[in-house]
């Protein structure tokens, strides 16, 4: 995957970032694994103009173990050239119990790996969004609810 260098991507993240037009049913279900959701969606500036940056969010529950896979991203999309990640946060199943510094829980910004050793206090999707949101500097309007919350329609 093709990732920006570090200072490239620290600049684009210092810059506030929207999305816009979120809603709950932007959450796809996918087919396989059973239980998986995704949700794409481009970024705009505060006076609504585009940025060329997509956010991705992978989310995932075993019905087994229960546990998590979770991957949430921003990537700039310019037209004829290969998406490039700026961010990525990862959360896995072996981040439960690493068996080395791999599968720990971590984060990319840009070409530069680190670990997110706070991800175990947190407890629920919010949690895990805050984080999110905070180290990129994007703001959803309305907030973006958690896939697995069961929604009634009128």
């Amino acid at each position: 995957m093709d990732s920006l260098d570090e200072a490239e991507a620290r600049q684009i993240l210092s810059e506030r970032h929207c999305s816009d037009d979120a809603e709950a049913d932007d959450w796809k279900l996918l087919d396989k694994p059973q239980g998986a959701f995704n949700f794409e969606q481009g970024l705009v500036t505060d006076s609504g103009k585009g940025t060329g940056l997509v956010v991705q969010l992978n989310f995932y529950r075993s019905s087994d173990t229960g546990l998590i896979t979770l991957k949430m991203s921003v990537f700039r999309h310019m037209k004829k050239q290969p998406k490039a990640r700026v961010y990525q946060l990862q959360i896995t199943p072996k981040s439960y119990n690493p068996d080395n510094w791999h599968d720990q829980a971590h984060e990319h910004l840009g070409d530069a790996r680190n670990p997110v050793p706070e991800w175990k206090s947190w407890r629920t999707f919010h949690d895990v969004f805050a984080f999110f949101c905070q180290r990129t500097n994007i703001e959803f309007r309305p907030a973006l609810e958690d896939p697995e919350q069961l929604r009634l329609q009128p």
